[in-house]
């Protein structure tokens, strides 16, 4: 036993501990199956030899190129130079009541007994400590509380515990054989073992409340075939399934199917204009028609790097940080499209994307997007393709600060061509006194436009949160020289987590969807006064599973006309998910 603690100094504390705990453990795992009459089996120098055999990897760096030699090697060779077994700390004149490990190797030495010096009476406690060292400390304090402490005595006070205890132990057991047959059960039954299916069901309802239609109020009553008549109360429902599926762990393919039947309330709906468009709408096609509404993948080429391409119903705002996180989502977030988040920039004109996300540190992240429009069209016919058609580029830098702060600078560059212009992502959708359509100002013209954007989060207090943005949209027609348009978007949002109730949830928002500022020399009309939309919603969590959210929306001079009455919209929308 000469060399067996000479560099316990550098030892990890918890393999003290597992030298002290895998006897004990021993005896006691092994009392609950053998009678009162019977002694537990103690591993000898042999038995742990030929285990210590078996494992590769050194326990301690120290000796990794050392050849390995047996236990009984080892206790010969040390023998000679070896010193009696210590009783006392004391005896080892180089471990003082200071010493971080005083404690654990007073212990082993004076109650366990399995502790041996130097011949000049120290313990070197600052060297490293072998493999084969450990192996023989290990063996000696096995003999030794085997021999101590595994008593008759020990064993029949384990028997009377597992006596006393004998009712609680069957309850037990019969929880664990009826959780190894329900992992059976779902083991054999589930639906795939690479694939999560998720569900969400939104049900909608509301009335438009306003004095005219303001598409009347601008062209006439019955003389335009947009006049939708009466507004009535509506329901309608959408309904999605989200298979999501992972190969590795870290990526994502999901496919998601949809039927909907819930309006849009755009120029051509209840409300005359898109500036009411709900953020849960969904009615293309109609009716409970299932279609394939995404489908795209996601995965990490790098530890730092997000990369993901969607073939269909991809978006910028599905991709990117929206610095907008509790009213983002169409199913849970806010009742009006135009607050889930920045309509110029974080909406891409077409539903193929390809993105990338690079986290710079844990701070910083920088984001690239690209959209096209009608990509899977072979023939370029000027407004399709891949490359040649509709498309749009996005970058943004985010920031955070602080887990309390986040900021995002964003820019956008987007072509819209063959009639099919959309420059406010129905949001803005918005004609004027004189028929100017803010989404569609050149009356057709293929337009390019350039949208630069700022958004902020700010967490106040745990019940109060912050967030907003600002936009500007510089258009132009792409065949007129000179024919800048601007125009302006922002929004504020108040948030009270767990207000009244914990998981529920209120939230007041008041912004400008996009208006014209600067119609410059191309002779449109930019409104005779800019819109203010607000909404107020409450978020009522039932269950973990289920959202109530009733709330209203409420626009002033729709479509940036001030003769035309206000517009106010109660709604309650129902959320469920599995």
């Amino acid at each position: 036993m000469s060399m067996i603690w000479r560099k316990f100094g550098l030892i990890n504390p918890a393999l003290v501990g597992l030298t002290l705990l895998l006897p004990t453990t021993a005896i006691a795992v092994e009392s609950l199956e053998a009678s009162s009459e019977t002694l537990p089996e103690v591993s000898t120098v042999e038995t742990l030899e030929t285990e210590l055999s078996e494992v590769s990897q050194p326990l301690l760096l120290a000796d990794a190129e050392t050849p390995t030699t047996s236990v009984s090697d080892l206790m010969q060779e040390t023998q000679a130079d070896s010193m009696e077994q210590v009783t006392s700390v004391s005896q080892l004149s180089d471990v003082q009541p200071d010493d971080w490990a005083f404690q654990a190797i007073q212990s082993l030495v004076e109650r366990y007994g399995c502790v041996a010096g130097y011949p000049d009476g120290t313990f070197r406690p600052s060297r490293a400590m072998s493999r084969r060292e450990a192996a023989a400390l290990v063996n000696a304090c096995l003999d030794n509380l085997s021999n101590r402490f595994a008593t008759k005595e020990d064993l029949d006070a384990l028997k009377a515990l597992q006596d006393e205890f004998a009712a609680e132990l069957a309850t037990l057991r019969g929880r664990v054989d009826g959780l190894e047959a329900r992992v059976a059960t779902v083991e054999a039954q589930q639906f795939s073992t690479t694939t999560k299916l998720k569900g969400e069901v939104v049900l909608g309802s509301g009335f438009v409340f306003d004095e005219q239609n303001p598409i009347d109020s601008q062209i006439g009553v019955g003389t335009d075939a947009r006049n939708v008549g009466e507004d009535r109360f509506f329901f309608g429902q959408r309904t999605r399934l989200n298979f999501d599926t992972s190969f590795d762990g870290s990526d994502r393919l999901r496919i998601r199917l949809e039927a909907a039947n819930i309006p849009e309330l755009d120029e051509n709906g209840a409300a005359g204009t898109s500036m009411a468009r709900f953020g849960f709408d969904e009615n293309d096609p109609p009716g409970t028609t299932v279609i394939l509404d995404e489908l795209n993948y996601r995965f990490k080429p790098a530890e730092d790097l997000t990369l993901k391409i969607a073939v269909v119903g991809g978006d910028y705002k599905d991709d990117v940080n929206t610095f907008n996180p509790f009213l983002k989502s169409s199913g849970s977030g806010a009742l009006s499209r135009f607050f889930r988040v920045n309509p110029v920039v974080y909406r891409a004109p077409g539903g193929t994307t390809f993105s990338a996300v690079y986290d710079i540190t844990d701070k910083v992240e920088f984001s690239v997007m690209y959209a096209a429009d009608d990509a899977d069209e072979a023939v370029d016919d000027g407004n399709s393709g891949l490359f040649s058609g509709r498309y749009g580029i996005m970058a943004q830098l985010g920031f955070n600060p602080t887990d309390d702060i986040g900021i995002g600078i964003q820019y956008a560059r987007s072509r819209y061509t063959g009639g099919d212009i959309d420059i406010t992502q129905d949001t803005g959708d918005a004609i004027t006194s004189i028929g100017t359509d803010t989404s569609d100002p050149f009356g057709g013209l293929d337009t390019t436009t350039d949208n630069f954007g700022i958004s902020a989060q700010a967490k106040i207090t745990d019940g109060f949160h912050v967030s907003g943005w600002g936009g500007l949209t510089l258009a132009r027609a792409n065949a007129v020289a000179n024919s800048e348009v601007k125009l302006l978007n922002w929004a504020a949002n108040l948030i009270f987590p767990d207000l009244l109730l914990e998981g529920s949830r209120g939230s007041l928002s008041i912004g400008q969807q996009p208006f014209i500022v600067d119609a410059g020399t191309f002779g449109i009309d930019d409104g005779d006064d800019p819109n203010f939309t607000a909404e107020a919603q409450y978020q009522f969590k039932v269950n973990d599973n289920i959202k109530i959210s009733p709330g209203l929306i409420v626009i002033i001079n729709p479509n940036n006309t001030s003769s035309n009455d206000p517009i106010f919209i109660p709604v309650i929308r129902t959320t469920f998910k599995f």
